[in-house]
């Protein structure tokens, strides 16, 4: 066996992302041309009297196209292969359980590449970051993933598992997360003696990832721009080579939406890694939300001399200044 590397395959990412509602081949049409509403979980109500787990956990897709509504060509993912609770079956009502459980009665329990076929899948939508048996001791000796993220007893939901904490998900509707200290002591080198860099105290402010993840041996999204455009409509995308290393920031680790760039005098904060993807996009209007975006039919269009990036200039002179107020913001 080759040597192996402690590290862990927890590595938040900032993303901001668009998804379609395109589940198999075989019911795309009919999804496509029927209507399909926006479902979502509605936290702030308690889930709208829907269960928290993985089955009944629906985002709020909606009937969408890249290639059709978007205009945007080799953009037609299926985004059910994944999002195994936003498809379901319109003829029979039911999640294909063969997605995650490849045996012939769908009950066998998931093995690790059925895991990565989605979580593994995309650099810029997955929660977590490359693994194998070369740059994870846990699968080195032969762990797969429900190990850790097993199932949790919840009379309310249905495939609810235990997870960890990725600051862009919807964690403030689910239950069950997980640290390193669910299986190692917490203080696991508190053999050393004081004034150690791994004593006791560098270990309250430093969490473990953080030196338990050193340089990526795969690639990552850097950033997305959706102003400029490749020749076949696609946003064009930067990627960090194999190799690349981790950004530290003081995080508190449990805190949700946008990166909380925190510091070292705040309580509970410690150094964790993430990797920082920019985003740049239209909105209609300065000072908004950030979620008033110009839809990208649009942006293509106001590229004047189609010479595939649409300036701001460009964008706010289209269609006589229907968006005389755009601004190109970069999050």
């Amino acid at each position: 066996m080759k040597a192996v590397k402690p590290s862990v395959i927890l590595l938040s990412m900032v993303s901001l992302a668009l998804f379609c509602y395109l589940p198999s081949a075989q019911a795309k049409d009919v999804v496509e041309s029927s209507y399909h509403g926006q479902l979502g979980r509605c936290p702030a109500l308690g889930g709208c009297g829907k269960g928290l787990g993985m089955l009944e956990k629906w985002d709020a897709f909606n009937n969408f196209s890249f290639e059709k509504q978007g205009r945007i060509k080799g953009f037609n993912k299926q985004c059910g292969e994944c999002h195994t609770s936003s498809y379901r079956d319109p003829a029979t009502g039911k999640t294909d359980c063969l997605l995650c459980h490849k045996t012939r009665d769908g009950k066998g329990k998931p093995t690790v590449a059925q895991c990565a076929k989605c979580h593994q899948r995309y650099a810029m939508l997955k929660r977590g970051d490359m693994v194998d048996e070369e740059h994870d001791i846990h699968l080195a000796v032969g762990m797969r993933c429900h190990d850790c993220h097993e199932r949790l007893t919840d009379a309310r939901s249905d495939h609810q598992f235990a997870k960890g904490y990725a600051i862009d998900t919807t964690e403030d509707t689910m239950e069950g997360t997980l640290s390193c200290t669910k299986c190692h002591e917490e203080k696991p080198h508190s053999r050393l003696d004081e004034g150690d860099i791994l004593d006791s105290k560098h270990v309250t402010r430093i969490a473990c990832v953080t030196c338990h993840t050193g340089r990526r041996p795969g690639k990552a999204i850097k950033s997305r721009t959706w102003n400029k455009f490749t020749e076949d409509g696609k946003p064009v995308t930067e990627m960090r080579n194999p190799g690349w290393i981790p950004k530290h920031k003081w995080y508190i680790g449990k805190k949700l939406g946008p990166l909380p760039i925190l510091g070292a005098t705040d309580l509970m904060a410690k150094i964790y890694p993430f990797n920082v993807v920019a985003f740049t996009w239209f909105i209609e209007k300065p000072d908004t939300s950030l979620d008033d975006v110009v839809i990208v039919p649009e942006v293509r269009a106001a590229d004047a001399n189609k010479d595939g990036e649409t300036t701001l200039e460009e964008m706010r002179k289209y269609e006589k200044g229907k968006y005389e107020e755009a601004t190109l913001v970069t999050k």
